[in-house]
């Protein structure tokens, strides 16, 4: 994915999917062109910190 349209998704409150699984974008970070993401429907879910090329 491009970090274009992860930044657009992440404004529009969008999920997205990362090994698989259904994940919402908690926030960017434009330096280094990364995103944390936590799977939705989870209580805690834990929160990981993901490169945008590993998104889709």
């Amino acid at each position: 994915m491009k970090f274009e349209r992860l930044k657009a998704l992440y404004e529009a409150n969008a999920n997205v999917y990362y090994k698989g699984k259904l994940c919402e974008v908690i926030s960017i970070n434009a330096l280094k062109k990364t995103a944390q993401v936590a799977e939705v429907d989870q209580m805690f879910p834990p929160v990981v910190e993901v490169k945008v090329s590993e998104l889709d």
